[in-house]
């Protein structure tokens, strides 16, 4: 039977993190690591599922009437298959599909580890875009994706990492906005580079402790100071002013410090307080990049032998510089398989 093969970025959250939750703008960059998901017709009643990546394995299984599973011998890991399932129920799919689902460009070549690059989001967009494709319900695809995703996380999140593997590129997103994306350019001599810390980290766990900090309790000064110091850094980013831009993503990251303090997240843990003060003194910026705790950090200058310098110094604290780069290109159709 003819199928479809999809696939979407990973993503880097490079500033706005925890603020974007406040209404104010993410800067996110799509990346050249992708999630790939292939879906075809099955011909018999017996469906089957086979994963690469964080979870590895292949299963068979009936589709129930309630749009959960019923697996023939054996089961996969337990919540593995949670995106799956709230792709289908989301999308209403109540046919019989053979379905791959692939991640692995999204670990830790070395460890194996889940990187911090939202994996999820990249497979739910990928899952989407091939259901909907087979199904010819692509018109609908972005809201899918974003209601499936936000299912998965139980209603908590912005959505940017899924908006960032719609879109590709970088964009400015606002959750204000009903999740508004909008493409904006790379800053002319702007230097990067992303560094793994060897600790992954859980999304889900930062937003529990934070649900828990803010209950009962008023809004924290450090919130409407990471929200202005994210408003100025989207604003000098959209407009290509770097000088500006370095200076006021250290302004966020000083006010995030502040806000992981009065929230007690950890977000600087894992050795990124130590790589921000770091930098500080050498007038570069770094920062974690997305929940924190571990997973990956990026570093701001203008000087790209500086930057190099701070990989060095970095990997004597044990982080590793990752091979990613900015991906332009979004969700895609790869191409039709047959079976």
């Amino acid at each position: 039977m003819t199928g479809a093969v999809a696939s979407a970025p990973g993503k880097i959250v490079l500033c706005g993190e925890y603020a974007v939750l406040d209404g104010a703008p993410a800067i996110c960059m799509a990346i050249n690591k992708r999630a790939r998901a292939e879906v075809a017709y099955a011909e018999a009643d017996v469906q089957n599922i086979r994963t690469s990546g964080y979870v590895e394995g292949e299963w068979k299984f009936h589709a129930t009437v309630d749009g959960g599973f019923e697996w023939f011998e054996d089961e996969p890991p337990p919540g593995s298959l949670d995106l799956l399932h709230e792709v289908r129920n989301t999308m209403g799919i109540d046919g019989n599909f053979d379905i791959r689902m692939d991640t692995a460009e999204l670990l830790d070549p070395v460890s194996g580890s889940k990187l911090g690059l939202g994996s999820s989001a990249a497979l739910t967009v990928a899952l989407v875009t091939a259901f909907s494709d087979v199904t010819n319900r692509a018109g609908l695809a972005a809201k899918d994706a974003a209601e499936a995703h936000r299912r998965l996380q139980h209603g908590r999140g912005s959505g940017v990492d899924v908006a960032a593997s719609l879109a590709g590129g970088v964009i400015e997103y606002r959750t204000q906005d009903s999740g508004a994306r909008q493409l904006v350019s790379w800053p002319a001599g702007l230097e990067y580079a992303l560094l793994w810390s060897g600790q992954p980290a859980s999304t889900s766990e930062k937003l529990t402790r934070l649900d828990e900090a803010r209950i009962g309790q008023q809004p924290a000064t450090s919130i409407a100071q990471l929200c202005q110091a994210s408003e100025s850094a989207a604003a000098c980013w959209s407009a290509g002013e770097t000088i500006e831009l370095l200076e006021a993503l250290q302004r966020y990251t000083d006010a995030l410090m502040q806000y992981d303090v009065d929230h007690d997240l950890g977000i600087f843990d894992a050795g990124h307080q130590e790589l921000a003060d770091a930098a500080a003194k050498r007038e570069l910026v770094y920062k974690p990049c997305g929940a924190g705790g571990g997973d990956i950090g990026v570093v701001f200058a203008t000087d790209k032998a500086a930057v190099a310098e701070f990989i060095n110094l970095a990997g004597e604290s044990g982080y590793r510089l990752l091979d990613i780069s900015l991906e332009a290109s979004g969700a895609i159709l790869e191409n039709r398989a047959r079976h």
